[in-house]
């Protein structure tokens, strides 16, 4: 019986060791992919690129990170991307890369026409950030070395959240809340834009800008102003960046680092017309004023409330203005309206694209300046 059992044990073992290596694929005869691409040629075929993660060893051991760069068509995204294994002798492991970048002709086509290679396909990580490239061929901005990491694609998931707490213009997005606000109405997405900038005689790659979409195509841009405010209204999962604002009567410029903030939309039905009350409530630190001998404290601090709630109520504005030009609920308005008046949204959701343009807005800034980093009084040097 003992024996048996034994048997029977150790054959359960070896059926378990079995299941765990049927799919095992020997490192060798992979290449890690850092990034992928997506665009349309003007020919109708889809362009598919990929980055990929090589090392080369240099002297007392150290190893360098270098970009490699294929590219292929197809009919489809699918075939494009199955066509990359004509160039690549190993196996690529999708699941690493980390960014999603597509061409400024797909984006203002059809971004439909890669739904389905990205939302069925397994291999795609649903969180990888999504980027448009403005202006410029995947393989250019694909061939890019960063001086630091060697990968440029591997850098720009680094660089969208650090832009974040440092500098507070771009709101990073997944390929899951891309293609969720492409598919919700009431809701339109965006996309944050990468492009080439010279550094130090070579080149890195650099965030400018936001693209906006509108039933599934990009019809337009935010600038820096206009982006600062659409995260205003739209925080992410992380705090932080900095405020800059011109003092009035030519006083120098006044710089404060975000604290933390809470935005609160709360849509209100007026003579028949539809008013967005935003309440901003925010708290910042003072820490740079120019143009002046005065070292401001805590004294101050009425004074610079008002300027740095003025800024953020200007920089609301704009992106308002903007998405409201350019017909694109980037805001959300319309799930907003939904979530508080569901009847109401019943009867206004097909008539929503002439009506969100004159929705009006009524935006209050409460701002709270925390720390000036000095005594609480003021003064003036010699």
């Amino acid at each position: 019986m003992v024996k048996r059992l034994t048997a029977i044990i150790i054959l359960f073992t070896m059926l378990l060791s079995c299941c765990g290596c049927w799919s095992l694929v020997e490192i060798n005869n992979t290449a890690i992919v850092a990034g992928l691409g997506a665009d349309l040629q003007e020919n109708g075929q889809m362009h598919f690129a990929i980055q990929l993660e090589t090392a080369s060893s240099k002297k007392e051991g150290a190893v360098k990170i270098k970009n490699l760069v294929l590219t292929s068509d197809g009919r489809t995204i699918t075939e494009a991307a199955r066509n990359i294994t004509l160039y690549l002798p190993r196996i690529p492991l999708w699941p690493h890369a980390s960014t999603l970048v597509i061409g400024e002709n797909l984006a203002r086509n059809d971004m439909a026409l890669i739904a389905d290679f990205l939302m069925r396909n397994r291999n795609v990580r649903m969180d990888s950030d999504m980027l448009i490239a403005h202006n410029l061929p995947l393989e250019e901005l694909f061939s890019v070395n960063d001086p630091l990491t060697g990968c440029s694609l591997r850098c720009m998931e680094q660089l969208l959240r650090f832009q974040e707490t440092s500098l507070g213009i771009y709101v990073p997005v997944s390929i899951a809340e891309f293609f969720f606000k492409l598919a919700t109405p009431g809701v339109d997405p965006v996309l944050p834009i990468v492009t080439i900038a010279a550094l130090d005689g070579g080149q890195d790659l650099k965030l400018q800008g936001t693209a906006v979409f509108k039933d599934r195509r990009m019809v337009g841009f935010l600038n820096e102003k206009e982006s600062r405010g659409y995260r205003w209204l739209n925080p992410g999962k992380k705090m932080g960046g900095l405020l800059g604002v011109e003092m009035p009567g030519g006083k120098g410029r006044v710089v404060f680092e975000v604290v933390n903030f809470k935005t609160k939309q709360t849509p209100r039905l007026q003579d028949g017309s539809l008013v967005m009350d935003i309440q901003i409530e925010t708290a910042v630190n003072f820490y740079e004023q120019t143009g002046t001998a005065e070292l401001v404290g805590i004294e101050q601090r009425s004074n610079l409330e008002s300027v740095a709630a003025r800024q953020i109520k200007q920089e609301i504005q704009a992106c308002i203005d903007k998405s409201q030009s350019l017909n694109s609920d980037i805001l959300g308005w319309g799930r907003t309206l939904y979530r508080h008046y569901p009847a109401e949204w019943e009867k206004l959701q097909y008539h929503w694209s002439e009506l969100y343009p004159q929705t009006r807005a009524n935006i209050k800034v409460n701002c709270l300046v925390d720390r000036t980093y000095i005594g609480t009084r003021s003064f003036e040097f010699k």
